[in-house]
């Protein structure tokens, strides 16, 4: 029998890690709604995710616009009154100095990676309390361990505060019976890692950036989609109905070097 009959929404969920999420979710038996901006890859996302024999419907939406909160949360709740998972999924980052970073890029980055995951759980809440369910912010290992010669006060600001924020929320939302928890991958093979950084390397960079990962990662090698699409899993589950409040390292070892 499938083990979550709920409902699980994830935001960024046509492709890279928000899709690999979906499907681990709809593995064990969750239905789903994905958010994303494409329309076109969602269709793409909902026909392959079918194969699980779970319902997926898809909505269109460019969250970092102001009220798209609000009217995506409207759709969801004319879908379903009860949500199992919620996954803060979308996000955006901009490397910059602190001189480079403007405060329209700074503005962008709170918007979507933490003002978003606030105001979606909370619209969303009373379906979350109904189920009994659980959110999961997806951060980054970029919250706590820098990199040289990498600029990130941004970015990172970003990433603490949605790690603080689960952490909140968890203490707040616990005697409702809704869990709060977060994942915080290392650096992880997607299509955009793939076309905004490796592809964009000459063959010496490439071989200098695989050397840089057998230092850095103690598993020697950066994720798979999967690899945190599983964590998620884990964390949607009953197997984790006792825990809430974690940020999670899926990291291959990285913040612990």
């Amino acid at each position: 029998m499938p083990e979550n009959t709920d409902t699980a929404i994830v935001t960024g969920g046509s492709d890279g890690l928000g899709y690999a999420i979906a499907g681990a979710l709809a593995a064990q038996g969750a239905d789903l709604i994905l958010v994303a901006r494409d329309p076109g890859r969602l269709e793409a996302a909902r026909e392959s995710l079918l194969q699980h024999g779970t319902s997926v419907h898809t909505l269109a939406a460019d969250l970092s616009d102001p009220g798209a909160v609000t009217a995506v949360a409207q759709e969801i709740l004319t879908l379903t009154d009860r949500v199992g998972t919620l996954v803060n999924n979308a996000g955006t980052a901009h490397f910059g100095s602190l001189s480079d970073t403007s405060a329209e890029e700074f503005d962008a980055m709170w918007q979507l990676n933490v003002k978003v995951p606030f105001l979606l759980s909370r619209a969303l809440l009373g379906a979350l309390i109904l189920a009994r369910g659980n959110i999961i912010n997806i951060s980054s290992y970029w919250a706590h361990k820098m990199a040289a010669g990498r600029s990130s006060a941004a970015y990172s600001a970003t990433r603490g505060a949605i790690n603080s924020m689960t952490r909140a929320l968890a203490n707040e939302l616990g005697p409702s019976g809704v869990r709060v928890n977060a994942i915080a991958p290392g650096a992880v093979h997607t299509p955009t890692y793939e076309h905004a950084y490796l592809g964009r390397m000459s063959p010496q960079q490439r071989e200098a950036h695989d050397q840089q990962i057998s230092i850095a990662y103690p598993l020697g090698r950066i994720g798979r989609p999967q690899d945190i699409a599983e964590a998620a899993a884990y964390l949607a589950s009953s197997r984790a109905q006792w825990t809430t409040g974690v940020i999670l390292a899926v990291d291959g070892g990285l913040t612990v070097r």
